[in-house]
């Protein structure tokens, strides 16, 4: 079996959203028995373990939050060139050199472009705020930090990129940042301590968000569990009440082609 994606799921990505975004705050569910034909259906068997973020609780519905930062373009960046340093998800800084040109004749265009920039990068969202040179920036993923720095130049900018809302994180798990087309677990530890006997049949990812019932709205995805073979390979798929299951890796492709 392959892996099976929920109608909410995928109607998430046909809109424009990302595994990566629509997981941010997720929950990796251990069932005994046989998967229901359909992840839209409730699941079925028993419970045996929410793994989470190194065994950590979480409550339901329970979010992490974005950061979102401040940047306030000069007075005197008009017909000058500045740089931009941006770090985020562990990488850079990298450097964004922006020359502003005549067209750009007002702060609020140099934001704009400014913003326009910041845009393309796939972890940030940026929104030029009136007039007065502010750019709103936040992460695209609940939970994800960034800085943004002046990098130098002729022209000048404050970056003041905690001084709004900084990045929140509660017990779930997350996704890294994707890499040839394979987007695998980031660097926590992804644990659970087993809630009852039993052998795992099949797991459920899910978001803290989950009602738990039939639903076309939930997103989810689920695949078989064994020790070889199956969209989760375990070395032991026999669970004892209380022991303590840790999840190495968690790798999901796009695949190139059909």
């Amino acid at each position: 079996m392959a892996l099976k994606l929920s109608t909410g799921f995928r109607n998430y990505l046909m809109a424009g959203g990302s595994l990566r975004q629509a997981f941010e705050d997720a929950l990796l569910n251990i069932y005994s028995g046989v998967a229901p034909d359909s992840c839209d259906s409730p699941p079925s068997g028993v419970l045996l373990n929410t793994v989470t973020k190194g065994s950590g609780a979480v409550a339901a519905s329970a979010r992490s939050t974005r950061q979102v930062g401040l940047i306030t373009i000069g007075s005197d960046v008009l017909a000058q060139t500045f740089i931009i340093n941006v770090t985020v998800d562990g990488v850079g800084p990298t450097s964004y050199t922006f020359t502003v040109t005549a067209s750009e004749d007002s702060i609020a265009k140099v934001a704009l472009k400014v913003a326009q920039m910041l845009n393309d990068i796939p972890q940030l969202c940026a929104i030029a705020s009136g007039s007065d040179g502010n750019i709103f920036v936040a992460s695209e993923f609940a939970g994800l930090s960034f800085t943004i720095a002046n990098g130098g130049g002729t022209g000048t900018i404050s970056a003041l990129t905690s001084s709004v809302v900084a990045a929140s994180l509660v017990n779930t798990l997350k996704f890294g940042a994707p890499s040839a087309g394979v987007e695998g677990k980031n660097s926590d530890i992804w644990s659970g301590v087993n809630v009852a006997d039993g052998t795992a049949g099949y797991f459920r990812m899910v978001t803290t968000r989950d009602t738990g019932l039939l639903s076309t709205s939930d997103y989810r995805i689920q695949g078989n569990i064994s020790t070889s073979g199956a969209e989760l390979n375990l070395s032991n798929i026999n669970f004892a009440n209380g022991a303590t299951e840790t999840i190495d890796s968690c790798l999901l492709t796009e695949p190139a082609s059909d």
